[in-house]
């Protein structure tokens, strides 16, 4: 059975805090975890005051609450408005009656005016919208709001108040309102990391004090009753920052301090992620929670096949990088190529993971996990060559890394990069030995592989200069191969179906068909392989070891096809493992899998 080696799924839900006045989705801090970040401060603070009064009469009073952003002059709210008869006796002289804008000014439809007396005054109370129930009022005390938070996020309403007490009775200006939310408003985005997708995904928030009453200008004292309020959400983006709620689905709960509070995402696949926060939600603000969430899994090398286990049914985003090629003194081995793509996966579906092996750098010679190549080992020949790098891929079958079976059974390869080469030049006269030569190794390639090279070759018998050549990298339907050099012959060392078979001074890289390896040359690189991309050549399953076949289709007799695909040479830049970019992949090799959907 494979071992697993540097496996670390990271199910650490992210969470962004931001505090703010009913306002979009900014300034991201990466939580599910912790943090409060105030954004902006929400209220309507707008007072105007139109005296149209010309009655020499006497009239009680009048008041004018404001417009405003969330008030337009459109809307209409109630007021209550106690009157102080200047000995501390109160009466209730406006009692919840409608105030709308009118010709230019607020009003309620029956005049009202100050008396005239300063110690006679009045405190006002106004809230909005006008439908609301569940108001109480006893005259000389402010009115209460017994209220329960609806179960439908769509009946949760916004609700504002505003209050104005003890003005003077002979006020002859503007009586001010101001409106404020006696609401925390609870809103969700996505992430700069982004959520797994999914559609009629479940979104909760768990433990939440849903029931209390609101004294105006005093605020709420709750009930200590919980329960839990959801709606079904659409997650439709990947790793983008976007809405998860808009302002229609906006949770308007109760201002409450907690410390078990749950957010709870829960998929139609049976996935749930969710985190445990504590906090305060206040009146009057916005909290947007930026959910990020990734379900990673890392794969290094380790020498052995190692296994996947698809925990949910859903889409999967499979990377791999080949590894490079061995250097030596200033030549390099070739660096590996670089595949991913996303492919459909139902739950316990088992993957193998081959991770490729670094080209030899050591002092004898070696044979790199899953390349092939290796130095003559006739305790010369090694100094003067590095081993190719192995490829990196993901098969459904598992066995030794060159079984035929397990490598026909490859539905992904990025291939490795050939080793470099640099004969010892102390040799130059050798009767035994009688060519030297230093090569660069090929890349990795995408489709085909990189050549490899050599530099000034030289026969040290008559010191003639020889030509340039190459070990050619691999392709879709063939391993690399390499040039003879006259009038000494030198075919040199061909790779196969997932292996280079080199035993020369240098080796080739690993692939879907492997790199090839000359003498004084370095090694060429293998090609790469994804099930469904365009341009790649699928293995017949009725091929053998001895006879390979072709379909002359792209994908893989498995059906498993990969969409959204990409295949990146040794010789380009690329995603690295560590994060950022690297022009080709430079090491062993890695793979890592991350679930990003579950539809």
């Amino acid at each position: 059975m494979g071992k697993k080696f540097l496996r670390g799924i990271n199910e650490s839900l992210l969470l962004l805090i931001i505090i703010s006045t009913f306002c979009s989705c900014a300034n991201e801090m990466n939580v599910f975890e912790e943090n409060n970040n105030k954004q902006i401060n929400f209220s309507i603070s707008v007072p105007e005051w139109k005296n149209t009064d010309s009655l020499g009469t006497t009239k009680t009073s009048r008041a004018m609450p404001v417009g405003g952003t969330s008030l337009s002059t459109s809307n209409i709210f109630n007021l209550i408005a106690d009157q102080n008869d200047g000995a501390g006796n109160y009466t209730t002289i406006i009692n919840s009656q409608a105030v709308s804008y009118t010709n230019n000014i607020w009003k309620i439809s029956k005049d009202y005016y100050w008396s005239g007396i300063a110690n006679k005054t009045i405190s006002f109370y106004a809230y909005f919208p006008s439908t609301i129930s569940n108001v109480s009022h006893t005259a000389g005390s402010s009115p209460t709001l017994s209220y329960t938070v609806p179960d439908n996020v769509s009946d949760q309403i916004d609700i504002m108040t505003a209050t104005n007490n003890n003005v003077s009775g002979n006020t002859n200006t503007s009586t001010p309102l101001t409106f404020n939310h006696i609401f925390a408003a609870v809103k969700f985005c996505s992430g700069s990391l982004g959520l797994p997708s999914g559609n009629n995904t479940i979104l909760k928030i768990k433990g939440v004090q849903y029931k209390g009453i609101y004294t105006f200008n005093n605020g709420w004292v709750n009930s200590a009753d919980r329960k839990d309020f959801y709606q079904n959400v659409n997650l439709s983006t990947f790793g983008v920052s976007t809405n998860i709620t808009n302002d229609g689905a906006t949770f308007m709960m109760l201002p409450q301090t907690f410390s078990n509070i749950t957010i709870e995402v829960t998929y139609n696949n049976g996935l749930v992620l969710s985190k445990t926060i504590s906090g305060k939600w206040e009146a009057n603000n916005v909290y947007t929670y930026n959910l990020s969430k990734t379900i990673t899994t890392e794969y290094g090398f380790n020498g052995n096949y190692q296994t996947f286990t698809a925990p949910y049914s859903g889409v999967y985003k499979i990377e791999c990088w080949g590894a490079s090629g061995g250097d030596l003194n200033t030549y390099k081995g070739g660096k590996g190529a670089y595949t991913n793509g996303n492919i459909t996966l139902n739950k316990d579906q088992l993957l193998y993971l081959y991770i490729g092996e670094l080209g030899g750098r050591t002092s004898n010679p070696s044979t790199p996990f899953n390349s092939g190549s290796c130095q003559t080992d006739n305790g010369i020949e090694w100094q003067w060559g590095r081993a190719g790098g192995g490829a990196t891929d993901i098969r459904l079958v598992s066995g030794t890394w060159n079984d035929f079976n397990s490598l026909k059974s490859r539905i992904m390869v990025a291939g490795g990069g050939g080793g470099a080469d640099n004969r010892n030049c102390t040799e130059i006269g050798s009767t035994t030995s009688p060519y030297y030569g230093d090569g660069n190794g090929g890349y990795g390639g995408a489709l085909i592989g990189g050549d490899g090279t050599t530099e000034n070759h030289i026969n040290p018998l008559n010191n003639i200069v020889g030509g340039y050549f190459t070990d050619t990298g691999a392709t879709q339907t063939s391993a690399g191969y390499c040039t003879a050099y006259l009038p000494y012959t030198n075919s040199g060392y061909g790779g196969g179906f997932g292996f280079s078979n080199g035993n020369a001074q240098a080796g080739g890289g690993g692939g879907y068909y492997g790199g090839a390896s000359l003498l004084h040359c370095g090694g060429s690189g293998g090609s790469s392989f994804i099930s469904g991309y365009l341009g790649c050549n699928a293995i017949d399953p009725s091929s053998t070891s001895d006879k390979i076949l072709h379909t002359g289709s792209s994908v893989h007799y498995s059906k498993f096809i990969f969409t959204n695909s990409q295949m990146i040479a040794g010789n380009a830049s690329m995603p690295s493992p560590s994060g950022g970019t690297e022009i080709g992949h430079t090491g062993n090799g890695h793979a890592r899998i991350t679930f990003i959907s579950a539809n």
